[in-house]
């Protein structure tokens, strides 16, 4: 056998006996799984706030000589968007109220009425356009009103002081357009028809009580998104 052939059998012989043991030393390569990305959750996402100024345009509840009217008013709320165009919102309003004093020296009399509402209303925003959005909703919930009426007649004579209030349903209808100042700001003009079929009223015509109240309301106010 040639010194070749010895060395190639010297190797192949090498080779088979270290096979073992080279196999004992193999470890399998180790896989991980990548962990799934953080997404961070947003807290407060999709909810607002909102304030508004409203003047009342529809004709006062008590109106006669003597009569002054506060036709201004406001309210806040807050809202949450279910979708880019559905929001739904909650808010507490003053309407405005009517006053009437007289005094001549001999007999006086004052009077007031006063009311508020409280209101759960859906909007459906229906486009953006150059920042514009147009929007009508429809709302639910509850009127407050106040009458006071205090009396000093010398001339009768009689005195007499007393106060009614009174909680009924009220719905609302609205239309407007917001327009987004930044991200998370919108300024809001709009106008709402709120109506309470069974809120009482002293008709100082017929001289009868009567019932049912309605409120023509221009609203200017701001939403502030919680993103």
């Amino acid at each position: 056998m040639s010194l070749i052939h010895r060395v190639l059998v010297a190797s192949a012989l090498a080779a088979v006996a270290a096979g073992p043991a080279l196999a004992a030393d193999y470890d399998p390569p180790i896989f991980i799984e990548e962990a799934p990305e953080f997404v961070p959750v947003e807290i407060g996402s999709g909810w607002y706030l909102r304030g508004d100024i409203t003047y009342n345009a529809g004709d006062a509840v008590y109106d006669f000589p003597g009569v002054t009217h506060r036709r201004f008013g406001g309210g806040v709320g807050f809202g949450y968007h279910f979708t880019d165009n559905f929001r739904t919102d909650v808010t507490v309003s003053y309407l405005g109220s009517d006053r009437f004093s007289y005094d001549d020296g001999t007999d006086s009399l004052s009077a007031s009425y006063g009311a508020w509402s409280g209101l759960i209303s859906g909007y459906y925003d229906i486009a953006t356009v150059v920042g514009i959005t147009p929007y009508v909703g429809a709302g639910v919930g509850l009127t407050y009103t106040r009458h006071r009426v205090d009396a000093d007649l010398a001339s009768v004579p009689l005195t007499f002081s007393g106060s009614d209030r009174s909680y009924d349903f009220a719905y609302a209808l609205m239309a407007g357009a917001s327009y987004k100042v930044s991200d998370n700001l919108s300024v809001d003009l709009g106008y709402q028809f709120l109506h309470t079929p069974d809120a009482e009223y002293f008709d100082t015509n017929s001289l009868t009580m009567e019932k049912g109240t309605k409120h023509h309301l221009v609203r200017l106010g701001l939403r502030y998104d919680l993103w």
